[in-house]
């Protein structure tokens, strides 16, 4: 099975006199985290915008959805006894309800194309609903399935096909492609319950190899023929496709690297990158990144090879094109979600983390009040 694990140069922008205080706590807590400028290869910006800061409780925060535009970030939100979409503006540093459900939301995703919000809720431990809702909060269908833990992977570019896997206690599980312009949900028999899009006709089946560290192979599984196609590629780790973009990690144990290609199939352009390669001793362990558009995706690289826990856990955060690579400093590793323009991104388990990319600032930006 297929696990992959999921600096500060200090200016702080005063936003108003009654917070000066509140920046200067974040400063010195920042600063204890032992983030470190790198930014020689980035241009400075001027007239940046002021970043922004939230409070709430614990009992009302559940999680950050992501970004629905440049100035827009969704959250799941709990109000008397109620569970909430709710969209924040950081320009206006406003909020607006866009849905409620009574039922506990799991977790939630925004298509990349940030028209349709794809909610996972559930009443008990085995059973699944999974709400779609339209940014502007219509419910536009729902799913129920029987299940005690639920993957999906959405199609990046036509967000009415979904690929969903319910698993059951005994770790059994089924697999089923949903079409959203039919309603249609069928069954599919695949031998990797972890698939992904690779177009709107093939799905991306890992074959992996006895053990995990030795990668597995890439295959393409045709919804329409019920049939496996052989890529040739190997030792794969991972694997992502943005519209026309895809991106394969590979390993090599030879060199103790991460072997990264971009292409895209359409305009024939590509690049290649490496990266110092990371375990878990059973696993790799393989850097947080995030696609910006079909061909581009900010991430952050491993400074030195190593097992997870006998290394340091920062790395380079940069973006990648076809036209090269930008680095923007050093970062301790965590998740990201990154704004459609890519100037911003949110980090840490929590999204936390408000990561201005040129100048590298990181500050805190959520407190979340016990």
């Amino acid at each position: 099975m297929k696990k992959v694990v999921i600096l500060i140069f200090c200016i702080f922008i005063l936003q108003a006199c009654q917070k000066t205080q509140k920046n200067e706590d974040i400063v010195t807590d920042a600063e204890k985290e032992g983030f470190t400028e790198n930014i020689e290869s980035v241009p400075m910006t001027t007239d940046l915008p002021p970043i922004p800061f939230v409070s709430m409780s614990s009992s009302a925060f559940h999680s950050v959805i992501g970004w629905l535009s440049n100035d827009e970030i969704a959250f799941i939100l709990v109000e008397q006894g109620e569970w909430t979409v709710q969209v924040y503006s950081v320009p206006a540093d406003s909020w607006r309800k866009i849905y409620t459900t009574e039922q506990p939301i799991i977790q939630a995703s925004i298509h990349p194309t940030k028209d349709k919000i794809l909610l996972h809720t559930s009443r008990n431990s085995s059973t699944a609903e999974v709400q779609l809702i339209h940014i502007n909060g219509q419910l536009l269908d729902s799913l129920t399935f029987e299940s005690d833990e639920l993957y999906m992977d959405w199609h990046p570019q036509n967000s009415s096909l979904i690929v969903f896997t319910t698993f059951y206690e005994d770790w059994t599980y089924n697999t089923f492609i949903y079409d959203g312009t039919t309603q249609n949900l069928e069954s599919i028999e695949v031998e990797d319950p972890f698939v992904k899009w690779y177009d709107e006709e093939h799905l991306m089946v890992f074959r992996w190899a006895e053990s995990n560290l030795d990668g597995g192979e890439l295959i393409l599984y045709s919804l329409k023929e019920k049939t496996l196609k052989e890529t040739g590629i190997t030792n794969v780790i991972d694997a992502h496709t943005n519209g026309n973009s895809l991106l394969v990690v590979q390993v090599s144990e030879e060199t103790n690297e991460f072997q990264y290609s971009l292409s895209n199939e359409v305009t024939d352009e590509s690049i290649d990158w490496t990266s110092a390669a990371i375990s878990n001793y059973s696993e790799w362990v393989v850097p947080y990144m995030d696609f910006i558009d079909q061909d581009k995706l900010i991430g952050i690289k491993s400074l030195k090879p190593g097992n997870l826990d006998e290394t340091t856990s920062s790395g380079t955060i940069s973006s990648v094109t076809f036209d090269g690579k930008q680095e923007y400093g050093e970062i301790e590793s965590q998740p990201l979600l990154c704004a459609p323009n890519g100037e911003v991104c949110l980090g840490g388990y929590q999204m936390e983390n408000w990561i201005q990319l040129s100048p590298l600032i990181i500050q805190p930006w959520i407190n979340v009040l016990n």
